[in-house]
């Protein structure tokens, strides 16, 4: 008996099948794409990946005092890792840890960055990881929202990765080492109603990471020092209390620690990455490409 009769009646159906030919397509095309983004990652870092030391590691934490901010602190503390956390507010948790050391800093204007990354570099010494996520919500029509309030949501979740990266990176090329992680957004690939200045703020973030990782292979010859984009959806925190999601079962609130463990990964690898999470977030950019209603029906 051939082996396509043994399977066929071991099976109950032979490999024409539609079950067995929609299943094998299924599974190709979930290795296939996996595959890519495997030599993708192992392209981008040169095919190596090395183990960080965090005890030597100083981590600099934008909007560290709250949300997912504050569990990125507390995480790395847990590793020995010197923690610097910028925040217009105090902690929200005492953490109670040795080494995390908060700063006051508003990272929407330059000159306090400059201020306060001298006493950082005086303090603990110079920053190897900088994880851009200081950020804030309106959840304002165009209309209703105030010149004032356009300008502080642009300014906290744009402009101050700007000025942080200006601040810190000079010392990342010297040293050809160091990681630049940007918190990003889902909003960022498509507008959301109530949302204009947060997700043009977040698509724009997406354009900087780009064009930093291109400045620091082409024009730096700085390859080493890496860059991860994180695109999370909507988190379980209190920055989108105000905002309501038509369809959560399509698009379910994600907890921050969900977030968490990804960017722990790509920095314990030293592995420059692009992190979508959850999975629907991968669809995201060919929203676009879809008819009109379907991409109206996603973003209500």
């Amino acid at each position: 008996m051939s082996v396509e009769g043994k399977f066929e009646r071991n099976v109950g159906y032979g490999v024409e099948h539609p079950v067995f030919l929609w299943s094998s397509i299924y599974t190709f095309t979930v290795c296939f794409f996996w595959l890519l983004g495997y030599l993708s990652i192992k392209s981008r870092n040169g095919w190596k990946s090395n183990k960080i030391n965090w005890d030597e590691e100083v981590v600099v934490i934008t909007g560290g005092s709250s949300g997912l901010g504050s569990l990125l602190a507390e995480t790395m503390a847990i590793r020995n890792t010197t923690v610097v956390i910028l925040d217009v507010r105090p902690p929200e948790v005492e953490h109670g840890m040795f080494n995390i050391t908060y700063y006051e800093c508003d990272v929407s204007k330059f000159e306090n960055v400059q201020s306060v990354a001298r006493k950082i570099v005086e303090d603990v010494g110079h920053p190897t990881i900088l994880i851009n996520n200081a950020g804030i919500v309106k959840g304002k029509t165009i209309l209703d929202e105030s010149e004032a309030e356009i300008l502080e949501t642009i300014s906290t979740n744009l402009l101050s990765v700007f000025w942080t990266t200006k601040v810190f990176l000079p010392e990342m090329i010297k040293t050809k080492y160091g990681h630049i992680v940007n918190i990003s957004s889902v909003t960022g690939f498509s507008g959301i109603a109530q949302l204009a200045d947060y997700s043009a703020s977040k698509a724009a973030l997406i354009s900087f990471h780009e064009s930093l990782r291109r400045e620091l292979d082409t024009r730096y010859d700085a390859k080493t020092v890496r860059t991860t984009l994180v695109c999370p959806g909507e988190m379980k925190t209190g920055m989108f209390d105000g905002i309501k999601i038509k369809f959560p079962f399509i698009t379910p609130p994600l907890a921050p620690l969900d977030v968490v463990k990804p960017i722990i990964t790509a920095l314990d690898k030293d592995q420059s990455q692009d992190i979508l999470t959850p999975y629907y977030v991968n669809l995201a950019p060919a929203l676009r490409f879809l008819p009109s209603f379907v991409q109206d029906l996603t973003n209500q």
